[in-house]
This record gives structure tokens, C-alpha cells and sequence, in this order.
């Protein structure tokens, strides 16, 4: 996997949400003074530095106090299982301690070794590294502000303190008290180059070659010229992985499909499978929906990509659009995972965006999808013989179809034949599991 898991940790109140604005580039996280954290459960940000992908972990601030929150306790157990969670799947690359510029106190001391005896609990292999914020009285630039790190390395050590790396800043923006123009983006760099230094590389940054197909549900427009399983093949590019996609038109409504409609879907599952076999199968499907409520169409395709197509064996992830409404888009996430688990739409990974050209949520949207992409650049493909596959997608068509007359009979081999290309015996053999298939929706139905 290509996206690199970096995990910011720290005591409440420290900065770490102003850590990830200035590492974003923007105020995505809110950030506050108050007594009491506002971080209650950890939020992923994808972005891009220096062309790697990213996934910052926001986590809720530990030692908050009797009146904090949560409790420390509660905290920790949701870095522990938050970094059980990334491990299992594609690994932590770097988790981040974020400390306040003030002397070095036994407090430091508990929350460092807190954090790390969490995380070697679960990977002796994650690498550890400090930013130390709130510097502004040393200087204009992290140059000067390493006077602290200067001061104060003997006393970290004293208290068995090591880190793979570190980086002293400001998240202050250059307006703020004493203005300073250019002081916020060399704290950026500052970080950006840490983060880069010390993170631990994916498995492997050899080329891939990743296979995906995008689906969605068709429109439901009568004038819609784009037919059930109609689909456009783009190829391109994301850092280390070449990128194979899929544009797919889902199913539509059963009562809207008719004799040359189904056919037509018929005929453009066949292409979709030959290139998809020609390409050595799917790594990956991306389903595609609005941010809206679930219908039974929407639960139709999840079926027939997972289920049918992909034998539930390629991973589905989920990309939620029509999220430019919304203050912060990854908030629609936790909002209605549980409901799409009641619908049966389990996924492997998630991104919220904005489709809308120009919007100011349109970069971070785009850096969601390609962080997601690159989580499966090393994902195997699935694939079956043609034929088998071919049988098994077309009767998981007539299971959502329902009872057609015209899916039956010497007809079906017709269209096998004449409009799909399929050789006569191959035909025969696909119509006869139509048959099959149509008879056992009728005796369910009686």
C-alpha cells in the first residue's frame, strides 16, 4: 500500500488539531483554547506531501483531568484500538508526539511512555517522532526555534525520551502576534520534511497495477443515453500505482428495464468481462452513492458487484458524494456507518467528497480518493474463467430482474450469438443456466 498511516498524538490542550491545520494547509480541524478537549474520537484526514499520500489520525488528547471529556483510560483505549485497527490493515507509519514548548516535566515523561507502551504492544516496528509547537518566542523560523530542542535534548534523554526525529515550530499563522510573513509555511516544510524523514515506506514502492471498477446506481432519466453495465475504461496514474478503472453504470429499477434495455445490459456485462479477464481481473470496487438515504436499488448493486461479480472475495470501498454542504465532509462517515451496516453494505474503506469543479473542498476531495486507491495497490486480483464468470454475473441479472419471458429459449442463444458474440456451444450452455436461474426465481415467487 502506497497511503502512509500518520498517527498524532499528545496531551489535550498541546495543539495537535492546530498541527494538522498547519500540516493540511488549511483549518479543517477544529481547533480551540477551552480547559476541555474538543477531540472526542479520532478523525482521518487524507493529503498529499511531496507526492506521497497521507492519512493524518487526530486522536482525543490524553490527561485531560477529572473534568475532562473522556477519561484517561477511554482514551487510551482508543489509541490502542486505533493502532490494532491500522496495523491489521495497512500498517502505522509514523506516529507523531505532540508536546508544548515548555520545559521538560514528568508529565511529558508519563505521556510519552504511556503512548509507547501502547504501540509496542501492538508493533515494535512504529516509528516515534516530536513536534514541539508554541516556539514563537525563539525566533521567526524552526531554525532558530531549535534553540529549545538545544536546551532541553539532555533532559529528554534524562528521562528516557527518544524519538526518530523532531521538529520545532509555531502553528500561529503569520498575522498573528508578532506579525511575521512567511513564518507559517517554513513551519509547514518543517513538519512536511519530518513527516517525510521518518515515516516508515510501504511494503513496496515498486509499480503496480491496480484494477478497479467504479460502479454507481443507473440514472433513472428515460432519456439517459448510458444502459445497466454500459461502462468507459480510463487509465492513469497515482505516484507508484497505474491505475485501471472501470466507469460502470449499475442496475437500474426492475420495472424500468425492458426487452432491448436487458438485453443491452446483457450484452455490455460480456464486454465488461472479457476486459476485465483480458486485464487479469479486479482488485478493487468502488461503489459509488450520494450522500442520501439507502434504497433497495442502492442495496442491488452493492449485491450484484460484491456478490456477484466479485464473489465477495474484491474488496467494496465506498465513495459518499455531495458532501460540499457539509463543514467538515469525513463528519458524514461516522454519522451513518452503522446504518449502512444495517443495509448489509460493508465496506473496506471509505472516502467523503465533492464532485464540484472549483470548490474550495474539491483538492482535499481529490487527495481523499487517491489515498483511498492507494491502500490497494498491492491488493491480488480476482478473476474466473470467462465463461464461469460470464454465467455467474448474467443469472445474478435475472435474480434482480426478475421474471422476463424474453430471458428464456431459443431467443436468449440468439442474442448470446449474434449481438454478444459468444461461440453457439458457449450460448447454449449460458441460456441453459438462464433457465435455470429463471425457473428458480418463479418457484420462490409461487
Amino acid at each position: 500500500m502506497s497511503t502512509r498511516n500518520v498517527v498524532i498524538v499528545g496531551e489535550s490542550g498541546v495543539g495537535k488539531s492546530s498541527l494538522i491545520n498547519l500540516i493540511l494547509g488549511e483549518a479543517r480541524v477544529l481547533a480551540s483554547n477551552d480547559a476541555v478537549g474538543v477531540t472526542l474520537e479520532t478523525t482521518r484526514h487524507p493529503t498529499t506531501i511531496f507526492q506521497h499520500s497521507y492519512y493524518l489520525w487526530d486522536t482525543p488528547g490524553l490527561n485531560e483531568g477529572t473534568q475532562g471529556s473522556l477519561a484517561s483510560k477511554r482514551v487510551e483505549e482508543i489509541l490502542r484500538n486505533l493502532l490494532m485497527q491500522l496495523d491489521k490493515a495497512h500498517g502505522v507509519h509514523l506516529l507523531v508526539i505532540c508536546f508544548r514548548g515548555t520545559k521538560v516535566t514528568r508529565t511529558m515523561q508519563q505521556t510519552y511512555m504511556s503512548i509507547t507502551g501502547i504501540c509496542s504492544k501492538v508493533s515494535q516496528n512504529i516509528p516515534v517522532a516530536a513536534v514541539i509547537t508554541e516556539l514563537e518566542k525563539f525566533g521567526d523560523s524552526p531554525e532558530a526555534m531549535e534553540v529549545w530542542w538545544e536546551n532541553n535534548q539532555n533532559g529528554l534523554s534524562a528521562y528516557g525520551m527518544d524519538f526518530a526525529g523532531h521538529a520545532c515550530i509555531t502553528t500561529l499563522t503569520d498575522e498573528c502576534h508578532p506579525p511575521t510573513i512567511g513564518r507559517y509555511r517554513k513551519c509547514q516544510l518543517a513538519v512536511h520534511h519530518l513527516i517525510q524523514r521518518c515515516s516508515r515506506s510501504p511494503k513496496s514502492t515498486s509499480s503496480r497495477n491496480l484494477n478497479v471498477v467504479l460502479f454507481e446506481v443507473a440514472r433513472v432519466s428515460p432519456d439517459a443515453n448510458a444502459c445497466t453495465l454500459d461502462s468507459d475504461e480510463y487509465v492513469f496514474e497515482i505516484g507508484p500505482a497505474r491505475v485501471r478503472m472501470w466507469d460502470t453504470v449499475g442496475l437500474e429499477e426492475p420495472d424500468t428495464i425492458s426487452e432491448d434495455r436487458c438485453f443491452n445490459a446483457i450484452e455490455k456485462a460480456i464486454q465488461l468481462i472479457k476486459s476485465l479477464s483480458a486485464a487479469g481481473g479486479i482488485s478493487l470496487l468502488l461503489f459509488c452513492i450520494r450522500a442520501n438515504r439507502i434504497t433497495v436499488t442502492i442495496q442491488n448493486n452493492y449485491r450484484l458487484f460484491y456478490e456477484v461479480l466479485g464473489r465477495k472475495e474484491v474488496p467494496v470501498a465506498l465513495v459518499v458524494t455531495h458532501l460540499e454542504r457539509e463543514q467538515q465532509m469525513e463528519d458524514w462517515w461516522p454519522r451513518n456507518e452503522k446504518m449502512l451496516e444495517r443495509y448489509g453494505i460493508i465496506t473496506a474503506g471509505h472516502a467523503c467528497i465533492t464532485g464540484v469543479v472549483g470548490h474550495s473542498k474539491y483538492q482535499q476531495s481529490q487527495e481523499a480518493i487517491r489515498a483511498l486507491l492507494l491502500q490497494y495497490d498491492e491488493q491480488g486480483k480476482f478473476m474466473m474463467p470467462s465463461e464461469a464468470w460470464i454465467g455467474r454475473l448474467l443469472k445474478g441479472l435475472v435474480s434482480f430482474v426478475g421474471d422476463k419471458a424474453f430471458l428464456r429459449g431459443r431467443d436468449m442463444v440468439r442474442i448470446l450469438t449474434k449481438r454478444c458474440h459468444l461461440r453457439p456451444d458457449v450460448a447454449q450452455r449460458v441460456a441453459a443456466c438462464l433457465d435455470q436461474q429463471v425457473t428458480h426465481v418463479l418457484l420462490i415467487v409461487v
